[in-house]
C-alpha cells in the first residue's frame, strides 16, 4: 500500500489534489491511475482511495472513498521513555517505537548519557516518527519531546509506570490501566546508577523483568513495549 502523507490537510471524501512533492513518492512507486492509495494527515485521520490521475507538474488526484480514524492506535496512552543514545541507535528506537503503538517519546537525561545538545536532535527525531507512520499504516505520529532530567520525568509521570529492570519481575498479565495510559521507562547502556533506581521505584514505578540476557537499550526499549502491551490485553485480536 502507497501511503501519502499530507500535514494539516482537511481530508474529505471525493477528489483530493497532491502536490507534486508529496506525489513524488507515489510517482516512484510507479503507482498507476486506479490502484489503492491512502493519505494521512498525521492528526488522526486516514484517507483511504485510489489514485485517480497524473497531471503534467507531477501532481496527482486521489479519489477517496473513505476516512479512517484511531487506527493502529493503543487504547491509551503509550509513552516510552528512553535515556538518550548518543548515537542513531536513538533514531532507531524513536523508527520502531512509532510502530509499535507508543503515543509519546520521551528523551531522559541520566548519569550515564553520553554526549550533548541532544535538544537539536529532536527535529530530526520527529522527521522520523512522521516517516514511521507513513510506513506502517497507524494514524498518528507519537509526539517527541525535548530531552528532559530524570527527576524531571519521575515528578511529572502518571499512569501506570513500569521499569525494565533485571531486579523486576517477569510479567504475563498486568492490571488494566486507567484513563492516563501507561508510562515505560528504559535506561541507557549501562542501566540506572544505584541513586537513580531508589527514586525511581520511589517515584512509584513497578520493576519488569525483559529476561535473563543483557539487551542494548533500544533493544530493551522494544522488548518492552512489546511485553507491556501484550500483557496488558492490547493485543488481542
Amino acid at each position: 500500500m502507497t501511503r501519502l502523507v499530507l500535514p494539516g490537510a482537511s481530508l474529505a471524501v471525493g477528489e483530493t489534489l497532491v502536490p507534486r512533492s508529496v506525489a513524488h513518492h507515489a510517482r516512484v512507486n510507479r503507482v498507476l491511475p486506479g490502484e489503492p492509495v491512502e493519505l494521512l494527515d498525521l492528526a488522526g485521520r486516514i484517507a483511504v482511495g485510489k489514485l485517480s490521475r497524473w497531471n503534467p507538474d507531477g501532481s496527482c488526484w486521489v479519489e477517496v472513498f473513505e476516512l479512517v480514524s484511531g487506527r493502529g492506535e493503543p487504547p491509551l496512552p503509550l509513552t516510552l521513555a528512553l535515556a538518550v543514545l548518543h548515537t542513531q541507535a536513538f533514531d532507531w528506537a524513536v523508527e520502531k517505537a512509532t510502530e509499535l503503538g507508543a503515543t509519546a517519546v520521551v528523551p531522559v537525561l541520566t548519569e550515564r548519557v553520553q554526549g550533548r545538545n541532544h535538544e537539536k536532535r529532536v527535529a530530526r527525531w520527529q522527521r522520523v516518527a512522521c516517516a514511521a507512520v507513513a510506513q506502517c499504516g497507524r494514524s498518528l505520529a507519537p509526539q517527541v519531546r525535548a530531552p528532559q532530567p530524570l527527576g524531571s520525568f519521575l515528578a511529572e509521570a502518571r499512569g501506570l509506570k513500569l521499569v525494565a529492570d533485571f531486579a523486576g519481575q517477569a510479567v504475563s498479565r498486568l492490571g488494566p490501566a486507567d484513563a492516563e495510559g501507561v508510562v515505560v521507562l528504559v535506561g541507557p547502556e549501562g542501566g540506572f546508577s544505584e541513586q537513580e533506581r531508589a527514586a525511581i521505584v520511589e517515584a512509584g514505578f513497578s520493576r519488569v523483568y525483559l529476561g535473563p540476557r543483557t539487551l542494548r537499550a533500544e533493544t530493551a526499549a522494544m522488548s518492552a513495549l512489546v511485553l507491556v502491551q501484550s500483557a496488558l490485553g492490547w493485543w488481542t485480536k
